[in-house]
Order: structure tokens, then C-alpha cells, then sequence
């Protein structure tokens, strides 16, 4: 089970999968299965480049990102992506309620949102976030760097934990992007969004965001 991404350099009739992916990345991820064991008698090489594969596409009726600081094992029914500091899921049915069972087990008191299409939870124990689980009928777009911060520090505010358990951060609505500057955790979105709003030089980054600020001349070029 894998993602599709469209791309018009994709020669036709064929596929581009990771070989590399093992059961750490994904929870059936691992292409080389289905790779004909058949190998070159000279080097050994598997001969990947022609296997005959079929698509069968998948829609979810659910789609979601967790987030804790131990990622628990999953349900069988649950197909799941490890990204750097989450799992993306998807599954036929709601995984809130088994979400909500599992904080409650650990003893997190429980804060939640929902909607007919979306629904969220922050789990919480000694002030510290535990847990953040944001699920839709659509993959849910988030403030990603914002709640990576919020493990390492905990939102102080009733508001500011009523934006994160939304998804996003103060002022925010969706993804940062890609962050550009590490010291200031300032995404690619951000800067792209400033551009459009007048800032013309790296120094009008940095009075906006901070960017480039205290970087050394390499990483402002």
C-alpha cells in the first residue's frame, strides 16, 4: 500500500516505488516482495526494472496524522506512513476512538474537537502534551513545525491550546512548509508569503521573521 503522486515526467506504463522502505516506514510498504526473484548471473542484481506490477487504487474514508512522544502499535485495519515525527493513517473506519481508549488507559486527561468531517484530541499529562491525533474524511492540512513544538514546550495559554488542538499555531492555518531558517523555525510558506507581500531582500526577511538574522553569510546567500 502506497501513496500515489502524479508526475508528468513519469514515462507511461510505468511505476517509480522506494525499494529502500522496510516495515519501519510503512505498514506494508515493502516494495522488494514484489519484486520477481529473478537476478542477473553475473552481478547478482535483482531484476527490479522489469517487473510487471497492476494498480488498484484505494480510497480511505478516513485519513489522519498522530503524534506522541511513544508511538503505540496500531490496529491490523490501520495502514499507516512513519514520517520524522509522526505516523500518517488512513483506515476505513474512525481511528478517534481508538485513540481516545489508548490516552485513556494512560491516564492523560483527554482534550477534543469535532465536526461531521474532522475531528481531534490533545492528550495532556503534568502539563506536558503526550499525544495529538487530528483525523478527516480528507487528509487534515497542519501547523506541523508548530506542534512538533508544542511537545518541547507545552502551549501556556487556553487559547493557544485551543488553536493547537485546530492544528495550527497563533496566527496560523496551515503548514509552515519546509522550514528554510532552523534559528527562527521559519517555513517556506511563510517566506513565500511575505514575498508576495512586499519583502523584496533577505534583509526585510529578517525584520518580518528574523530570518538570516544571526546566520552566517552562507546560509544568507
Amino acid at each position: 500500500m502506497a501513496k500515489v503522486r502524479i508526475n508528468d515526467g513519469q514515462r507511461e506504463g510505468e511505476v517509480f516505488a522506494p525499494m529502500h522502505w522496510n516495515a519501519q516506514f510503512a505498514r506494508q510498504g515493502k516494495v522488494n516482495t514484489l519484486v520477481a526473484g529473478r537476478c542477473d548471473p553475473q552481478s547478482g542484481q535483482p531484476e527490479s526494472k522489469q517487473t510487471a506490477v497492476r494498480i488498484m487504487p484505494w480510497q480511505p474514508e478516513w485519513q489522519g496524522e498522530l503524534y506522541a512522544r511513544v508511538l503505540p502499535e496500531l490496529p491490523p485495519s490501520v495502514h499507516w506512513w512513519r514520517k520524522a515525527s509522526r505516523l500518517t493513517v488512513a483506515a476505513d473506519e474512525p481511528l478517534m476512538p481508538w485513540v481516545k481508549e489508548y490516552a485513556e488507559q494512560q491516564g492523560w486527561q483527554l482534550q477534543l474537537a469535532r465536526t461531521d468531517a474532522r475531528s481531534s484530541v490533545l492528550a495532556w499529562h503534568n502539563g506536558e502534551l503526550m499525544l495529538g491525533f487530528w483525523e478527516g474524511t480528507t487528509l487534515p492540512a497542519l501547523a506541523h513545525a508548530t506542534i512538533e513544538e508544542a511537545f518541547r514546550r507545552a502551549p501556556e495559554t487556553l487559547a493557544e491550546r485551543h488553536t493547537l488542538l485546530n492544528g495550527a499555531g497563533a496566527g496560523e492555518s496551515v503548514d509552515p512548509g519546509r522550514i528554510i531558517c532552523s534559528c527562527y523555525c521559519v517555513g517556506e510558506n511563510a517566506i513565500r508569503e511575505a514575498i508576495v507581500g512586499g519583502c523584496d531582500s533577505v534583509a526585510a526577511l529578517g525584520l518580518s521573521y528574523g530570518v538570516g538574522r544571526i546566520a552566517a553569510p552562507a546560509c544568507r546567500s
